[in-house]
């Protein structure tokens, strides 16, 4: 057996430790061996918890090892949802509505409203989008195809509506203004860069009355002058 200075068997080792192999007996250290799987044990562990707080994994954890564009968008549509769905019938409805209607309320109360009913919409922040290009395409393509209006893009990117269109009005008369032409401005310029025929800055023809208008509108009084 192996003892201490004073003469006591030693069962543990501890810091600053003086052991006395007797009878030529000596001390050897367990060495186990490295068990391997842990990384996929601690992945399987977290993507547990984040299915439990319904969380996307990379999400919870930074790791965006394991994903590419589609997964992650994929990942990223369903948690959004979801996001949505706490918004709309959760926290809109059981803790700003209330709040706006005591707000206006109040100041019915005190004589600053005429009526305590007063309108609201809301507007969450917007989400990021994985690929803004994608995005904008697929906003406008439902703009003109008719399945959404420009106000329920703007407010999807969680802006007011007339805020900004009016912002694009005092945005155009400025420029008009001035006599500037962007490459952005649907007036001025077509999709491929170059200037629209309807426009009157940029066609003379336009400016010009119809020779045949009048014609075309009273064929008596065209028979007279004739």
């Amino acid at each position: 057996s192996v003892v201490d200075a004073d003469g006591n068997r030693v069962e543990q080792f501890e810091p600053g430790l003086i052991a006395y192999a007797r009878g030529g007996k000596d001390i050897r250290f367990n060495q186990p061996s490295a068990t391997g799987g842990y990384g996929e044990y601690k992945r399987a562990s977290l993507h547990t918890i984040s299915a439990g707080f319904r969380v996307p994994y990379e999400l919870l954890t930074g790791d965006l090892s394991q994903v590419n564009y589609s997964s992650i968008r994929a990942g990223l549509v369903e948690f959004r949802r979801q996001i949505d769905a706490v918004q709309w019938q959760l926290f809109i409805p059981m803790f700003c509505a209330p709040i706006w209607r005591w707000f206006t309320e109040a100041a019915w109360a005190a004589g600053q409203i005429p009526s305590p009913t007063v309108p609201v919409e809301w507007s969450p922040p917007k989400f990021e989008a994985v690929d803004p290009q994608k995005d904008a395409m697929a906003n406008l393509l439902s703009i003109r195809s008719g399945t959404m209006t420009l106000a329920e893009v703007i407010a999807k990117q969680g802006r007011n509506p007339d805020a900004v269109l009016a912002e694009i009005a005092a945005t155009n008369a400025k420029l008009d203004a001035l006599g500037l032409v962007l490459d952005s401005d649907p007036r001025r310029v077509t999709k491929t860069g170059s200037a629209q025929t309807s426009d009157p800055a940029t066609d003379p023809a336009a400016d010009q009355p119809d020779p045949t208008a009048d014609a075309d509108a009273d064929p008596a009084q065209a028979d007279q002058q004739d």
